[in-house]
């Protein structure tokens, strides 16, 4: 199992927008969990924080671009609804932390997302 380094960031700004790739679908959630939770001993969902301003560029990045379609929050929402947030790997990186891997749990964390789009990225 490998350590979870975690960077000294300080509280992201509750309106920053979180962006994850995929439609968020509750077994695509349970999966990629499942994969940090062998990795790292944690139920993870991998996420990334950006202002208005680098939204299109954010979503350029290797990690992302290869989502058609992607679904947005803000960090308000996410720790208003119980999440973690942990700054992990390199900035804008974070990981959102689940307590469990449970219907009701992933339900909540999808429910704090809007609605999918289409990638402004997609496939550059």
């Amino acid at each position: 199992m490998q350590r979870l380094v975690l960077r000294r960031d300080e509280p992201p700004a509750e309106g920053l927008i979180v962006i994850r790739g995929g439609q968020m679908l509750p077994e695509n959630l349970r999966r990629s969990a499942e994969v940090a939770n062998r990795e790292v001993g944690l139920y993870l969902i991998s996420v990334f924080l950006v202002d208005v301003e680098s939204l299109v560029a954010v979503c350029a990045r290797p990690e992302l671009r290869r989502y058609r379609l992607i679904r947005t929050s803000r960090v308000g929402e996410i720790l208003a609804s119980g999440f973690t947030l942990l700054a992990t790997s390199n900035s804008p990186h974070y990981d959102i932390a689940l307590p469990d891997l449970s219907d009701e749990t992933l339900i909540r964390l999808a429910g704090c997302f809007r609605r999918s789009i289409i990638n402004p990225a997609y496939g550059q």
